[in-house]
């Protein structure tokens, strides 16, 4: 059999696409071009947790381009620009011996739910896996108060591989975080991630703010649509946070500054508030003072 006639019995077999001849493995292999496409993204696949009906509220999803991206630091600093205009739960689901914000929390509140450990940060409520999952079965997004909020979404290397394989079930909205190095390799692999998810997703590209020629050369064109749009914001490399990693201390302020941007662009700011009711308000906040 071919490379070619193997991938396709692999996407026919995921697929269910099952020929009755059982002893005739060549068989699979005429499997029509609409099954494979099937494969690759079944619209009956089961949901992530984060896209399921009971999860209130909208859904930012970080996901790295490649392995060492980073995305932990960027979803702490999308969370907390964020968090400074509405209710925002970050959510690690990396396994939790590769939790890249293990020490990200300032206090620690105990285990939340099944399978989930819960500390606060500023505003922000972190949440991370206590276990790794059985079977690979995701536990729900933990609600502790019942309120709505907006969820940020620390996918993790490894489960952002398995999303994949299903794109269309990523999140409904298409609200995702792309992260990169800015190196050859890098955004190679960066694009393969960016073919599989639709819609308009905001890539953090880790690195210097002038791209080198080689890596703009080896962009490809999904990549290079989403430069020219205004959707790669650039994150500043911090050799504090390289050499520490993430910790109870404040996020550098060009680092914050980056997450602040991609926030905007992932959750744009709602109509300015009438200049009569901003009056209202702020005499009402004097009477209160001077009483």
């Amino acid at each position: 059999m071919t490379v070619e006639a193997m991938r396709a019995a692999v996407i026919a077999i995921r697929a269910g696409t099952y020929d009755e001849v059982t002893d005739d493995v060549a068989c699979i292999c005429q499997v029509s071009d609409a099954a494979v496409v099937a494969g690759t993204c079944r619209p009956d696949a089961d949901p992530t947790p984060w896209a399921a009906a009971e999860v209130s509220g909208a859904v930012v999803l970080v996901v790295a381009g490649h392995a060492g991206a980073g995305a932990s630091t960027v979803a702490l600093a999308v969370a907390e620009g964020l968090a400074e205009s509405r209710r925002v739960q970050l959510v690690d689901y990396a396994e939790p011996v590769r939790s890249g914000l293990a020490e990200a929390s300032t206090i620690e509140l105990g285990t939340e739910g099944a399978g989930w450990r819960r500390g606060r940060r500023g505003r922000l409520d972190v949440f991370r896996l206590t276990r790794r999952p059985d079977d690979g079965e995701l536990p729900p997004p933990p609600q502790p108060d019942g309120t709505e909020r907006l969820l940020v979404v620390d996918a993790g290397w490894s489960l952002t591989i398995a999303l994949l394989d299903s794109p269309s079930c990523l999140i409904p909205d298409g609200r995702v975080v792309v992260v990169t190095r800015v190196t050859v390799p890098a955004v190679r692999q960066t694009e393969r991630v960016l073919a599989a998810i639709g819609g308009e997703p905001v890539v953090a590209a880790v690195g210097p703010a002038r791209w080198p020629q080689a890596v703009q050369a080896s962009c490809g064109p999904r990549l290079r649509e989403l430069r020219s749009r205004g959707r790669v914001v650039r994150v500043p490399v911090d050799r504090r946070l390289e050499t520490s990693g993430l910790t109870g201390d404040r996020l550098p302020k060009p680092v914050a500054a980056a997450g602040r941007l991609m926030a905007a662009l992932l959750v744009p700011a709602g109509p300015p508030q009438p200049r009569h009711r901003r009056r209202a308000a702020s005499s009402r906040t004097g009477s209160t003072g001077t009483r």
